[in-house]
């Protein structure tokens, strides 16, 4: 590099808080045209390498191109090694080199490279750490670290190894109230890494706090501007979608400004395909995830967009075509989240679902618990012949229960599903014990709460087996704490 290294230096300038605002809206090609005229202007300014590994990172993140990843990738190598022979005596130094690991880590977990990853995380986690301690007046730290904090202390039982060996420890609390810090900041540095906290902050809450009303009040009365900023529009409609509520989810992705400016993203049409099924409006949603599944370079939720697509051609009634889009969920797309590898697994099995859960599964996964309790009312477990629909029969009915607000017929369902489900490989059971440990614990019976959380642990060899156990475990934090 012709710079020598008393030239270099950070300049976060109004510019720059502009280009950072334009990648974590998604309006990446904006802001690489920026980033260039930037690095024109001030070559030294290193703060232009740390926009152009926000970017990169986004990119690589949401849309998964190998391609682009084999391009890419050796950037944040070669960031790193700007950085540190960059100038040491500011914040700006461990900060930029934190930011660094981290886009590094988590791309390389993204493209499964999973302990390239764990190494670099553990190199963030400490350079925001030391960093903390170094410039305690220096809060951007704190939006990173604090996310850091909480997601090691809610590391599933299956990779608790790693964090010994690499010597991480957390708090959820801890973590989500550095966070949320941040968010309220109003020094000088509030703004410099606003627009991710703003972002990171609801997921905390509803993935490892396990406080949906939390979360969904936080995202309601802070002003996001979904219609401008596509990221966060994403996490709004993503939570919505997730937890019962595709009509939000859709009031959002409809007012999102679509441009030139913003980076093609193909899980809009996932997300479109995921609420139009929701309300089993079979056309559209065969249009939006077959979209998806055309245009989408990566393999996250790959398998899951064409088992649903399978659902879809059996309820037309075309065994055929559901048979091929189940051939295309054996071969594409990877087994890295836990909807992919339940539909791997339900494909391999060869069986297809019972057509009325699953159309009542669908209908109170979008919300309508209504319509979802009409098509089960009438039956019991002895209209289903095959032992998992029963068992399925009876989570199902508890979840509609539990959606409705309705306690005790919630709990006696659970409570028959995990009776009938203990040993079998489906995921209803352990399911129905989280859900009974989450309503003790909004009763304030903490230790009743564990039961079920340790319960819902200790089942062997269940679909999602880790992101349960998570959860299950998170909620034995919280109930600790009372």
């Amino acid at each position: 590099m012709s710079l020598i290294a008393q030239s270099k230096q950070y300049i976060w300038n109004d510019k720059a808080q502009q280009i950072y605002e334009s990648i974590t809206s998604l309006r990446i090609p904006e802001a690489r045209k920026n980033i260039l005229i930037e690095r024109k202007a001030n070559p030294a300014n290193l703060v232009n390498e740390m926009l152009d590994s926000y970017a990169d990172f986004y990119e690589l993140f949401l849309n998964e191109d190998f391609s682009e990843y084999q391009q890419i990738n050796p950037q944040f190598e070669h960031r790193i090694k700007m950085f540190e022979s960059g100038p040491k005596n500011t914040p700006y130094y461990q900060y930029a080199l934190g930011l660094e690991y981290l886009h590094k880590s988590i791309i390389a977990i993204r493209f499964d490279k999973t302990w390239e990853g764990a190494w670099d995380f553990r190199k963030a986690y400490f350079m925001f750490k030391e960093n903390r301690k170094t410039y305690p007046n220096f809060t951007p730290n704190d939006a990173y670290f604090g996310a850091i904090t909480t997601v090691v202390g809610t590391i599933p039982k299956g990779y608790q190894w790693i964090a010994n060996i690499l010597g991480l420890s957390g708090k959820i609390s801890e973590g989500n109230a550095i966070v949320l810090k941040y968010i309220n900041s109003k020094d000088e540095y509030s703004k410099r890494c606003k627009n991710e906290a703003l972002f990171i902050y609801p997921y905390l809450l509803m993935n490892f706090e396990g406080n949906s009303k939390k979360a969904f009040n936080f995202i309601e009365s802070y002003p996001y501007d979904f219609k401008k900023n596509q990221m966060h529009a994403y996490m709004a409609a993503n939570l919505y979608l997730n937890h019962q509520q595709s009509n939000k989810a859709l009031t959002v992705i409809q007012q999102v400004e679509s441009n030139a400016n913003y980076l093609p993203l193909p899980f809009w049409n996932l997300e479109l395909g995921y609420a139009y099924l929701n309300e089993l409006k079979l056309d559209k949603a065969q249009k939006y995830l077959t979209d998806f599944t055309q245009t989408f370079k990566g393999k996250f939720y790959v398998k899951d967009a064409y088992e649903r697509l399978s659902w879809i051609a059996y309820f037309q009634g075309d065994l055929k075509k559901a048979e091929s889009y189940r051939k295309m969920v054996l071969s594409n797309g990877n087994q890295v989240t836990d909807a992919d590898k339940h539909a791997f697994q339900n494909a391999k099995k060869g069986t297809w679902p019972n057509p009325l859960l699953l159309k009542a599964r669908l209908f109170s996964d979008g919300g309508y618990q209504v319509q979802a309790l009409n098509l089960l009312n009438g039956k019991s477990s002895n209209d289903f012949p095959i032992e998992a629909d029963k068992t399925e029969f009876a989570y199902r009915l508890g979840r509609i229960y539990d959606l409705m607000g309705q306690d005790e017929p919630a709990i006696k369902y659970y409570l028959s599903a995990i009776e009938k489900g203990l040993h079998q490989p489906e995921y209803f059971a352990a399911r129905a014990a989280l859900q009974i440990g989450n309503i003790y614990e909004n009763k304030g019976q903490f230790s009743k709460a564990i039961e079920y959380y340790n319960i819902c642990i200790d089942m062997k060899d269940h679909a999602f087996k880790n992101s349960l156990d998570q959860k299950a475990k998170s909620g034995i934090q919280r109930c600790l704490k009372q």
